[in-house]
């Protein structure tokens, strides 16, 4: 059995990330942490966690921790794998990995020196769903692919709690780093051809598109 603390239990871990811990057979979050310690032993006491930190490195160092989910805001990504590889434990860090490539780079990096494992909460690979059409495709069954799209988007109006996704210096790329790279990872799976894409969104709707418009290239 898998022990995870979760790093900055938020929104995402209530509506996303416990309700698929409850179904799991292999893994269970033993500990959590929140910027104010009040709120963290609230989360702890309504889904049953054992420790409850307001503190980071307190949560990564704990004996009770085997694995670390980082679920922070996306400019945390960073500071908090590394100090999740420095205290020795492997990481499963939510998406988008980080704010830009030199910082995934980093990441990699650590992880690779430390023999350690780490992990990008992409779950459209995951999906059944995802991998028959990956079969399809690889095999032959719907012929050659020539155009492929891709939409994932919320309301995000009004009084919705995400606001920080307008903000660049938390959030990196705004709705098209928090839910277009589900899109752009699940294409480059099911047909990792050559392909360009693009992404346009609404600031108030959080609506985007992404679209591949690329047949695989020929050789010769």
């Amino acid at each position: 059995m898998i022990r995870f603390g979760i790093l900055g239990f938020g929104l995402h871990a209530v509506k996303r990330v416990m309700p698929g811990f409850a179904a799991a057979k292999n893994c269970r979050v033993t500990a959590l942490s929140r910027r104010d310690i009040g709120k963290a032993q609230e989360s702890a006491r309504r889904f049953n966690i054992p420790l409850a930190f307001d503190s980071a490195e307190e949560l990564c160092r704990s004996s009770e921790v085997d694995a670390v989910f980082v679920t922070t805001p996306n400019a945390c990504h960073l500071s908090d794998v590394l100090l999740a590889i420095n205290c020795g434990k492997p990481v499963l860090c939510e998406k988008p990995m980080a704010v830009n490539a030199d910082e995934c780079r980093r990441m990699v990096e650590a992880a690779r020196e430390s023999k350690l494992l780490l992990g990008v909460a992409q779950v459209f690979r995951f999906e059944n769903s995802t991998a028959r059409l990956r079969e399809r495709i690889a095999g032959g069954q719907i012929g050659r692919p020539i155009f492929a799209r891709s939409e994932f988007s919320f309301q995000a109006a009004g009084g919705h709690p995400r606001t920080w996704l307008y903000d660049p210096a938390v959030a990196g790329g705004g709705p098209i780093a928090d839910v277009g790279v589900h899109s752009v990872d699940a294409l480059r799976y099911l047909w990792p051809a050559c392909w360009s894409h693009t992404a346009p969104a609404t600031a108030r709707q959080l609506k985007l598109s992404v679209r591949t418009e690329r047949c695989a290239p020929t050789t010769g």
